[in-house]
């Protein structure tokens, strides 16, 4: 993914996570609507895209052999305490904050294997 890319996917999450509207999210940081929602279209078709590949040499996900990777944790939207994971393929799981670990566990399992 290239770095412009990866810029637009942080702006669109952030959107999601703020509460605001679309419109209201990009007049808030001065963000051209229609340049906002061409990347949100443009990104959501490329996720499409990278999770219906499933010929022979296509990527599930981790293997037991991946080392473990450390990930950057930012809080976002004070007052609304939740988590985002992101998965391999871009899949995303957010739960609350006081979601129960064992659960949050399951699920990324429940997530994994349906893909």
């Amino acid at each position: 993914m290239t770095r412009r890319a990866k810029h637009w996917r942080a702006l669109l999450r952030e959107q999601e996570w703020s509460g605001l509207t679309q419109a209201a999210f990009c007049r808030q940081r001065r963000i051209n609507s229609g340049t906002f929602a061409w990347w949100k279209r443009k990104l959501r078709a490329d996720a499409g895209t990278e999770s219906a590949g499933s010929g022979a040499g296509s990527r599930r996900g981790p293997s037991r052999t991946d080392p473990l990777r450390f990930m950057e944790v930012a809080v976002v939207g004070a007052g609304r305490e939740r988590y985002e994971i992101v998965l391999p393929g871009g899949r995303v799981v957010r739960v609350p904050a006081d979601f129960d670990p064992a659960n949050v566990a399951r699920l990324i399992r429940a997530v994994e294997s349906a893909c």
